[in-house]
This record gives C-alpha cells, sequence and structure tokens, in this order.
C-alpha cells in the first residue's frame, strides 16, 4: 500500500466536512481510482484548489506530463474544474458533491476497472452513512413534493419544475447509489430509473466536459422529473446548487440513514397527503411506494403523519386519486 494512498483517505478525513474514517473499504476504492502518482498529485492540490501555474510550479512537473495528469484524472472523476473558466480551478474531490461515492459512476461503465470500483464505491457509501451522514442534523436537506401531486392551492416557490425552468444549463448522468447497488448485488438490486442524477452549472459543464453527463433541454429537464416522479423517485437537493436529485429508499444515502439509523435527513415538504376512503380501493400501491414506511393499509390507506416527509410518492402512484396533498398545518 503506498504512503500517498493513505495520505489522500487522511486527507479527505481530515478536510472534508463531509470526509470520513481511513477506513480499509475507503483505501481500497481509493487504490482503484487513483495511482500513486496521481493520489499525489491530488494531495498536492487538495479540495480548496489551485490553478495549473500555482500546480506547475509546486509539483515542478513537465507542462505536457502535467497536463495530460489532469485531464485523465478529469476523466475518472477525481480532479474537478468549471471548464468555462479562463484560468480554472482544479480542485480534488472529497466523498460528495462531487466525490468518490460519485464521479466514477456518473458516465456508468466506461473503464475496465468500473464493476470492481462500483462494488467498492456501494461498500464504502453504506460505511460513510454510518459514520458521517447519518450525524448530520435531522431535517437538514431539501426535499420537493412531486409536481403533479402539488394541491391547487401550492405556493408557486413550492413547484420543483418552476424553480428548474429558471435554468438552462441542465444534464442528466447515472446514479452512482442505484449503480453501484446493481454492480455489488446484481439480482437483487434497485429496480428504479438509473440516468436520473441532474447537475447543472459549474458542476454540470464539468460533467460534460470529462464525458460523465449529457446535456439536455429544460423541457427535458422537465420529462425526467415527470418520469422519475411516475417511477416512484423522490426529488431531492437545490436547482440553484449545482445538482438535483431523484432518489429511491433502496439505495440512496438519505434513505439508509433513515431505515438503518432512525435519522430523518430530508426536511419535510410543506404538504401532506389525505385519504379519501370513498375512493380507497386498498390496493397497497400507495404504502409499497412510500419510501419511509409510513402508509399503513388496513380498511384504507392509514397516514402516519409524524413520519410522513410529504413527497407526494403515494399520490403519483394511486390511480383512483384517492389520496390528493393538502398544506402542511
Amino acid at each position: 500500500m503506498s504512503d500517498d494512498h493513505e495520505k489522500l483517505a487522511e486527507m479527505i478525513e481530515n478536510d472534508d466536512f463531509m470526509g470520513m474514517p481511513k477506513t480499509p473499504a475507503l483505501i481500497k476504492l481509493i487504490k482503484i481510482q487513483y495511482t500513486q502518482e496521481e493520489a499525489a498529485l491530488a494531495i498536492n492540490i487538495s479540495m480548496n484548489g489551485k490553478d495549473f501555474d500555482e500546480i506547475l510550479k509546486q509539483t515542478g512537473m513537465e507542462q505536457t506530463k502535467l497536463k495530460k495528469m489532469l485531464d485523465t484524472m478529469s476523466e475518472k472523476g477525481t480532479i474537478w474544474f468549471d471548464p468555462a473558466q479562463n484560468k480554472p480551478i482544479y480542485k480534488a474531490v472529497g466523498m460528495i458533491f462531487p466525490g468518490l461515492l460519485e464521479t466514477g459512476l456518473l458516465g456508468n461503465i466506461r473503464f475496465p476497472y468500473s464493476v470492481e470500483l462500483g462494488k467498492a464505491i456501494h461498500s464504502v457509501l453504506h460505511e460513510w452513512v454510518d459514520h458521517t451522514f447519518s450525524r448530520l442534523p435531522p431535517g437538514s436537506l431539501p426535499l420537493w413534493t412531486a409536481p403533479a401531486a402539488l394541491p391547487e392551492d401550492a405556493d408557486p416557490s413550492d413547484n420543483l419544475l418552476a424553480r428548474v425552468l429558471e435554468y438552462d444549463d441542465w444534464c442528466v448522468a447515472f446514479c452512482p447509489c442505484k449503480l453501484s447497488h446493481r454492480l455489488d448485488t446484481p439480482g437483487d438490486h434497485c429496480r428504479h430509473l438509473l440516468e436520473t442524477c441532474m447537475p447543472r452549472g459549474e458542476l454540470g459543464r464539468w460533467c460534460v466536459e470529462a464525458g460523465m453527463a449529457r446535456r439536455i433541454t429544460t423541457e427535458e429537464a422537465v420529462e425526467i422529473i415527470q418520469k422519475c416522479a411516475a417511477d416512484g423517485l423522490v426529488h431531492t437537493g437545490d436547482p440553484g446548487t449545482n445538482v438535483l436529485c431523484n432518489c429511491c429508499h433502496d439505495c440512496c444515502p438519505y434513505f439508509i440513514s433513515w431505515h438503518h439509523h432512525g435519522v430523518q435527513l430530508l426536511k419535510h415538504s410543506n404538504y401532506i397527503p389525505e385519504v379519501y376512503p370513498d375512493e380507497c380501493t386498498r390496493c397497497a400501491v400507495c404504502e409499497e411506494r412510500c419510501p419511509v414506511g409510513a402508509i399503513e393499509v388496513e380498511d384504507t390507506a392509514l397516514i402516519k403523519k409524524d413520519i410522513c416527509i410529504g413527497c407526494g410518492v403515494c399520490v403519483s402512484g394511486c390511480s383512483t386519486k384517492a389520496i390528493k396533498m393538502a398544506k402542511r398545518a
């Protein structure tokens, strides 16, 4: 094991506020993603970043070689930058946004080691939730009610599609959480849509430049959100801060934290489902779709309002319209 791989793990642990302890699983993931020379370069660049001239001066590396290494590491997802800048700041990735739990699989299976990498990401993801993610304050992360489930009197600021339409630089990539699950446990994996991560801004520009995402129109972004809602995925993240996610309860760290640790990190939406018993056929689709187990079906569907996060997934899947969202008291 190289010292540089160890040091890189220590940098991620100490310098990334969303980092994790230097476990064997993290070291394995780093060794798959970095050569020893790449690990040393990532340590030099740091997560705060440096421009090309600074890196050149501090490493003493030949200019052509350094440029090639930076391009290679960008493509692999271990160094990121904003391609729109004339003099970009190159930054080493941490754990997320962007980080080692995402970037290696955003572009699907692209390298000979991608399957091995996916399995490693799946292991580290669960360790990271245990050590770091589940320790965040409950209700600290944004959630959107499925747009089609919103009531007529919904506040316009709660409509995700209205927020999406504010931007015209959307991209779409593969969900590393779902894909890593599929690679780690084929046959016993999540069955949801895979191409559901939606970066934009500087993160989106870099993902497209590095071959990890494809550019889409705003209209296509709206269509993807609608398909994700129909598939039972939960909309999370803020479109204004570079990424919008569409999460499933099988693979997403938000829901792993809830199911394994009882910590609900997603902020409840401003809406809550109401059941109309005369319309309910007790099909239990809503119970199956609910990502937090907030619905039980007996004589009719029953909502545990203290648990419900207001995602609207139940409404999107109800064929008889026996469930509708209303403003939360």
